[in-house]
């Protein structure tokens, strides 16, 4: 079971103005919240900078949120984290390493 409640990140980006940098804060989660039951298969889909990426990263405990909750299966994925990542699995890929031509069966195998 996977709860996720009120989940916010924003990260900090600089952007240069001639000289100087310029410092601007972006919303990569704003009040995120959803549950999925165990043995649910879901697809998590979005325009790019929808945060789809943090949000994966917030589940794994690669990243910690700014405000929210969220249990995985009972675990808080930033807190005890070396336990927590004996019980999960995730691969993050790139559109260039899909094969495109392998039927969606295969993929399970």
């Amino acid at each position: 079971m996977i709860e996720v409640k009120d989940l916010s990140k924003r990260y900090t980006v600089y952007k240069r103005r001639g000289l100087f940098r310029e410092k601007q804060r972006i919303q990569a989660l704003d009040h995120l919240s959803f549950s999925v039951e165990r043995g649910a298969f879901l697809g998590y889909i979005g325009p790019n900078g929808a945060g789809k990426s943090t949000t994966v990263k917030v589940l794994t405990g690669v990243i910690v949120p700014e405000e929210g909750s969220v249990s995985v299966d009972g675990f808080c994925p930033w807190k005890n984290r070396k336990q927590y990542v004996e019980h999960i699995g995730v691969v993050f890929g790139q559109k260039s390493q899909l094969w495109w031509d392998l039927p969606v069966i295969d993929t399970y195998r």
